[in-house]
């Protein structure tokens, strides 16, 4: 797939955010370069395994970092020669260094038509900018783990480091609209991304709205989000269920053959459960654990109780649905199954990705780079355009705009950058677009080619 054919990016951060971040670049074709230290990058040697990797690659490095390209230096305050071309060529640069540690302000002067990607814990403004933080810590500033507790027991935190793949994911989308504003003006910008903001949209359990529609009672502690019935133990494994309404409820206790506690009712809402928690669980339980994952599925469903498996990490590779669409994939570096992007294009899987690259091994990229213009393709560069912060002129924020003003300038379709005319006959649009090279994605086309007639120019290889 090459939906981002064309686009570099240069990602200078550690740890999970930055890299899943242009992982996701990766995947849609972009040409990503990893830019690591000497030593290389720290995520290298990280493993969940007590067997000693010696000179290999940890799998949540190979995971994050396949289909890149590496090379070796790093960003500081006097950046070489070799770094300065690398960044001049690229799109995107993504970098988590803490605030103060990097003039950013100079990097953007330098090259004004790049794109700054900074992914901090708290940002890069506030009382809080200057602070280190875990995944924990986070959370815990986001209110999220306030609501993940047992009644009467301490909060908890809810694992698997939620606030770097989400914030991850989103700093994609922010820099992926920044790099399509900055290649049709010239102008890049700096995006500033802060995880705990990320992790307090993604993780809270929003109880002030919780809190608001009940009225706002006496605030007597925790009001943790507990459910039960919820994730429960089977003879072989783990369900969950989902009793919202009454009647799922009162479907739930037919489930469990206990249709007597439907007449006293004693069960009834979530407050009398959790008032007797010790004793409800005893009676869930006493059935559920005699009972298999499916058996237990089937008769929910026939009583139309919503319910699901639980999967850990073996029988997520068995689910059905995910087999059936090939989600796991074995990985190009070593023997295990990696998950692939989600999706597909015009039903078409995403091609499977490439190793993840030894240090400093720049080996060519698996599409040449395009660029905009024949100076910049001899330079290097992208066309600067005008400064960020600046508000680019109507006369340079397109080059299509003729010299007379933006009102002459041909109308473009609203589905793709082919010029029109209102003026002219539907077979003129269509030489003045085959002209040009474009193609009207509005318009089906034959053969399933997506390919354009015309080949992408090439930019100078600045790895």
């Amino acid at each position: 797939m090459h939906g981002l054919k064309g686009i570099r990016v240069v990602d200078a951060s550690t740890g999970v955010a930055g890299p899943y971040c242009s992982k996701l670049f990766a995947d849609a074709g972009a040409d990503v370069i990893k830019l690591e230290p000497a030593g290389g990058d720290p995520l290298r040697r990280w493993t969940t395994s007590s067997a000693d990797l010696g000179d290999e690659d940890g799998g949540l490095f190979l995971y994050l970092n396949a289909s890149k390209r590496s090379v070796v230096g790093t960003l500081d305050d006097r950046p070489t020669a070799e770094i300065e071309t690398l960044l001049a060529g690229a799109d995107l640069l993504i970098e988590d260094r803490p605030p103060g540690s990097l003039d950013r302000s100079a990097l953007c002067e330098r090259h004004p038509g790049l794109v700054l990607l900074s992914i901090t814990p708290f940002g890069l403004t506030g009382p809080l900018s200057e602070r280190p933080a875990t995944d924990f810590i986070l959370q815990a500033e986001a209110g999220s783990l306030a609501g993940r507790s047992r009644p009467g027991h301490e909060p908890y935190q809810a694992g698997g480091d939620v606030s770097a793949w989400a914030g991850g994911a989103f700093a994609a989308v922010a820099a992926l609209a920044a790099v399509r504003h900055a290649r049709e003006t010239g102008n890049g910008e700096h995006v500033d991304l802060s995880l705990h903001a990320v992790t307090a949209m993604v993780t809270n359990a929003y109880l002030d709205l919780m809190w608001g529609l009940l009225g706002r009672p006496p605030f007597a502690g925790l009001l943790p989000a507990f459910e039960t019935p919820s994730v429960e133990p089977t003879r072989d494994g783990f369900v969950g269920f989902t009793t919202y309404s009454a009647q799922q409820m009162s479907d739930f206790l037919l489930l469990i053959e206990r249709p007597e506690l439907r007449e006293t009712g004693e069960f009834d809402l979530v407050a009398q459960r959790l008032a007797r928690l010790e004793e409800w669980e005893q009676i869930v339980h006493a059935w559920t654990r005699t009972h298999d994952t499916d058996e237990v599925i089937s008769l929910a469903q026939m009583l139309r109780i919503p319910v699901a498996p639980v999967c850990n990490g073996q029988t997520v590779l068995e689910q059905e649905q995910l087999r059936a669409r090939g989600v796991f994939v074995e990985d190009p570096s070593k023997g295990f199954l990696r998950p692939r992007p989600p999706y597909r294009l015009d039903g078409r899987p995403p091609a499977p990705p490439r190793a993840a690259p030894p240090r400093g091994a720049p080996h060519p990229p698996h599409h040449p780079p395009s660029t905009r213009t024949a100076s910049s393709r001899a330079s290097g560069r992208r066309p600067t355009g005008p400064r960020r912060g600046s508000s680019p002129s109507r006369a340079c924020a397109s080059s299509t705009t003729p010299p007379g003003g933006p009102d002459r300038s041909p109308r473009r379709c609203s589905r793709c950058s082919a010029p029109t005319s209102s003026t002219s006959s539907r077979s003129s649009a269509s030489m003045v677009r085959a002209r040009s090279g474009a193609r009207c994605r509005s318009r089906p086309t034959t053969g399933g080619s997506t390919a354009s007639s015309t080949s992408p120019p090439t930019r100078t290889s600045a790895a």
